[in-house]
């Protein structure tokens, strides 16, 4: 199937491991020029130059989103070297394990900063653009925690729960624009960070013994075992395609049935 995203620009922050590395690879593949974003040179570097030499296209914006002048230099690298961005995906976050009683406020404002309004500063500065060329995408990843939060996890879903919710409020005050928001939430998917965790927990010695050990967590779920990055770079990516231009506002849940309807 072609997506017909060739040549389209796509900003992927918090592209340098795991889920947003999957999904822009998976962008680069259909032929998009991606602008891999991160805080760390040397692993946007690895992740850029192993695009490349598979034949795609990718440049590197690095900066801390949580800051306004790094926001407008990541937003200017964007327009320098392409022109502009096409499609963002909203992927930056951190996502820890907090006492929610007793993570201190200072503590909610800066999972907050990092995880919503980050997406506010990009918003502010992609939207208006994208409106007047009359094509775009903003693609928010969220998570299923934001309507099923697990104990000590109430910090990170309440960001996610208002991403979702802004996601939707933008959606309702655009007008037939050819722009387009939506989330997409990812259930429990294995990423190699957590292939390292399960060595260090001992979990196993081989990137299969500790999928197997991962999955066994998920056995009382529908499908019995953990997602993989790649399918939930599929969804983002059908999502920025122009085959998706009626799906506006929407949640799009990739849990494998974890999160009841």
């Amino acid at each position: 199937m072609n997506l017909e995203l060739e040549n389209r620009r796509v900003l992927v922050t918090g592209s340098t491991s795991g889920i947003g590395e999957g999904i822009a690879r998976r962008f680069a593949q259909e032929g998009a020029a991606v602008i891999i974003h991160g805080r760390r040179s040397e692993a946007a570097e690895r992740v850029a130059a192993e695009i490349r030499r598979d034949g795609g296209k990718a440049i590197i914006a690095l900066g801390d989103l949580s800051q306004d002048e790094e926001v407008a230099r990541v937003v200017g690298i964007a327009q320098a070297e392409l022109g502009g961005v096409d499609i963002l995906v909203n992927n930056a976050a951190r996502a820890e394990h907090q006492n929610d009683m007793e993570t201190a406020p200072s503590g909610w404002l800066d999972s907050y900063n990092t995880n919503l309004l980050s997406m506010v500063r990009l918003v502010q500065h992609l939207l208006p653009p994208m409106q007047e060329q009359g094509w775009g995408r903003i693609i928010g990843i969220s998570s299923g925690a934001a309507v099923k939060p697990s104990p000590g996890m109430g910090v990170y879903a309440t960001t996610k729960a208002a991403m979702n919710a802004l996601t939707v409020s933008l959606a309702q005050g655009m007008k037939n624009d050819g722009v387009t928001i939506n989330t997409v939430s990812p259930g429990a998917i294995i990423t190699e960070k957590q292939i390292e965790m399960g060595k260090l927990h001992g979990m196993g010695n081989t990137r299969e013994e500790i999928e197997a050990a991962l999955n066994g967590m998920m056995e009382s779920t529908p499908f019995g075992r953990m997602g993989r990055v790649e399918e939930v770079a599929a969804v983002v990516v059908f999502l920025a395609s122009p085959l998706a231009s009626y799906v506006h506002g929407a949640n799009i849940r990739v849990d494998g049935g974890y999160v009841p309807t």
